[in-house]
């Protein structure tokens, strides 16, 4: 079971490319195609890209064999801890998933996408921060600027630990 999940993973990170090579369509392997991808959350409408492919090349995918290597690969994305995944990517879920779990797959979506947001808020106020520090270290001591760029990093550095705060509640 594990080492079927472990496969399932690398396969997903394949599963990026939209086309196929000659060697590919000709070796004919539908069923683990299909697996890809299903864990990446492709759709129906992939096969058609995949015949497109193909079709330079003279060969029609198997139908059946694919889909039932992508619902098998479904299974994988239609997970709780895959939807939040791909929120924290900042994608939304493919509606490849059925209704049985719509609402907990939705909202562990949701979850990862407002993890990636604050992730982000975070990163933008740390790039802040070191902008202040820039401008800091060429102001003299006695400038009057200096009092308003500490406070401003001081306000930010509270901001992050909010923020971080927040995070926790949407990790997975």
């Amino acid at each position: 079971m594990k080492r079927s999940l472990i496969l399932l993973i690398a396969l997903t990170a394949l599963a990026g490319c939209a086309s196929l090579s000659e060697s590919e369509c000709r070796a004919g392997d539908w069923r683990s195609i299909g697996v890809e991808d299903g864990s990446a959350g492709y759709g129906f409408d992939r096969l058609e890209v995949l015949r497109s492919a193909c079709s330079d090349y003279g060969i029609t995918p198997n139908a059946e064999a694919w889909e039932a290597g992508r619902q098998q690969g479904l299974e994988y994305y239609c997970t709780p801890t895959q939807a939040w995944k791909e929120g924290a990517r900042g994608r939304p879920l493919s509606p490849v998933c059925g209704s049985e779990n719509a609402a907990l797959l939705e909202r562990e979506n949701f979850r990862g996408l407002t993890y990636r947001r604050i992730e982000k808020e975070i990163r933008s106020a740390e790039n802040d921060i070191d902008s202040i520090n820039r401008s800091l270290a060429t102001l003299a001591r006695d400038h009057p600027a200096r009092a308003m760029l500490i406070a401003e990093r001081n306000s930010l550095r509270l901001r992050i630990l909010r923020l971080r705060a927040e995070r926790t509640r949407y990790t997975l």
